[in-house]
Order: C-alpha cells, then structure tokens, then sequence
C-alpha cells in the first residue's frame, strides 16, 4: 500500500513539474519566436532596397552563395559585399528559426493539453498517505509532510536537471560535428579560390557546407539548451551563462567570411565553435554538480523521513 501511493503522489508531482515546466517553456519559446520574427522582418526591411536579390537568391550550397554574392577575388574585398553576404546567411538562419520555433512552441501546446488537473490529487494523495502512516503528534506529523513534499520536490528537479542535461549534449553533439567539418577542410590547408585541382577544391568546399549546416543546427539547440536551463531552480550557488549562445551563429558567420576573404584559411570560425564547446563544457559541468548536491539532498530528506516513521 505505501509502495502504491508512494507511486501516485511521484507521478502527481512529476505532472505538476511538467506542468509548470511545459507553461515557462511555452512562454520563453513564444518569446524567442517573437524576437526572430522581428529580427526576420527587421532583415527584410533594412535589406530591401539594396540587398532584396540577395534575400530571395536561393543557391545549391555555401560555397555558390559565397561565389555568387562575393563575385572575384578584387569584389570579395569589397565591405558591401561581405555585408550581403552576411545579410543572407543571418536571413536564411532567422527563417529556420522561425520555422523550428512554430513547431516547437505547436509541441509544447498540445503536450500541455493532454495534462490533467494534478495539484488536488497530489494534496489529497500526501493527506491520505499521513493517514497510513498515522502519527498523532502533529508537530511530528507537520514536519514528516513537508519532508515528504520536500522529497518529491528534489526528485522533481533532478528530472528537470536531467532534461537540461540531454538538451547540452544534444547541442554539444552538433558543435562537435561543426568543429570536425571544419578541421576537415582545414587538413587541405590554404582555400585554393583560383585555380588547382578541381576534385579537391569540391571536397574542400562540401565540408564548409555540412560545417555551415551544422552551425545552423547548433544554434536552434543552443536555443533549447537555454530554454531548459532558465527554468531549473538550482540549489547550489552557480550562475549558468547563457548569453553567449545567442550570439553563436553570427559569430560564425563573421569568422566564415573573415577566413575566406581575408586569410584564405580555416580560423576565425573554427576559434568561435571552439568557444561555445568551451562554453557549453563549463555550463554541463554545473549541471552535473547540481544534480550530484540534488541527489545527496533526495538522500538526506529520505533518511530524514525513514527516522521520523521508525521513531513512530
């Protein structure tokens, strides 16, 4: 019997976690959206007049947006150019977001209304389990139920932990296979933009490609990550820097067209991928932290509770 309700009330708090959880998801999700719809039409707008060919232009790979909008080797040098460049790859990367964000925030609505009412049945299920466990004093019984509420809390939050933590290796998966694609076409050495040997030159340009592909693909999980990590409640006294992956594919993008017009090499854009590792790295080693204090508090509160119900 205390196995059945021990079940029930974990179920009903994990529904109310969700719940709370799912609703600041939703919101933060349709505030991004939000903010990237803006940010589209802010692209759209500023670019309309001069650089409205380059929005629409639709091409095969990086490499062709690259050649068609930076031209020779002379008009790559030009500032205007590289700015509508720049304008393409941030327009094409706002209108995925969006596109990931609708469907995101579409997910999160319809798991939120196959939820259940579950705080009563939560309450009703703590107030029968103190029946059973039946302790006349009530200081006693006082303390034992914020134990318990305290313990289903933590095992709420360790989930929550979780969650956060398989949203960063996602992310961190992907910023790795960008970082790989990119020390791919470093290994062919200097970008060869004029001439040589054809075979090599497409080789060299298809990594550039999955790289960019990959770039775009990390910024939509960063975004995530993000999200997930902004609604945990963490106990231990760290402060998760997030800001920097907001900015990870305009960094990116900066550091692709600086090693193509200026160094004729990989490195700008691979010191930046390099940069958020480093700083999804530092934001996983919290997480796990948090989860390790999280699990000795669930430890600790158990124990309390099992003191408590012996001493009875």
């Amino acid at each position: 019997m205390h196995h059945e309700y021990n079940d029930k009330i974990s179920h009903m708090k994990e529904c109310m976690q969700k719940k709370n959880k799912l609703t600041g998801l939703l919101k933060q999700t349709e505030q991004d959206l939000i903010r990237e719809k803006l940010q589209l039409n802010k692209l759209l707008n500023e670019y309309e007049k001069e650089y409205q060919d380059v929005l629409n232009l639709e091409t095969i790979s990086t490499t062709s947006l690259f050649y068609t909008i930076l031209g020779n080797k002379e008009e790559q040098l030009k500032k205007e150019k590289q700015e509508a460049l720049k304008a393409k790859l941030k327009y094409d990367q706002c209108k995925h977001d969006v596109e990931f964000l609708v469907d995101e925030t579409k997910e999160l609505v319809d798991e939120l209304s196959e939820i259940e009412v579950c705080e009563s049945e939560y309450e009703e299920l703590i107030n029968k389990k103190m029946e059973i466990i039946s302790i006349e004093d009530e200081e006693t019984n006082a303390q034992l139920k914020k134990l318990i509420k305290r313990k289903e809390n933590i095992h709420a939050n360790i989930k929550e932990v979780d969650e956060a933590i398989k949203a960063g290796e996602d992310a961190l998966e992907t910023v790795e296979k960008t970082i790989k694609a990119l020390n791919d076409a470093e290994d062919w050495g200097v970008w060869d933009l004029v001439g040589g040997g054809l075979f090599t030159t497409i080789v060299k340009h298809n990594h550039i490609d999955i790289a960019r592909k990959y770039a775009e693909e990390a910024q939509r999980q960063l975004g995530k990550f993000k999200r997930e990590i902004s609604d945990i409640n963490m106990v231990t006294n760290f402060e998760i820097n997030v800001g920097s992956f907001e900015t990870f594919a305009d960094y990116f993008f900066d550091g692709l067209i600086y090693d193509w017009v200026v160094q004729s090499e990989i490195g700008k854009s691979l010191d930046s991928v390099k940069n958020t590792k480093n700083h999804i790295d530092r934001a996983m080693s919290k997480l796990y932290e948090e989860k390790v204090t999280e699990e000795f508090l669930l430890q600790q509160t158990e124990e309390q509770i099992r003191t408590i119900i012996e001493k009875a």
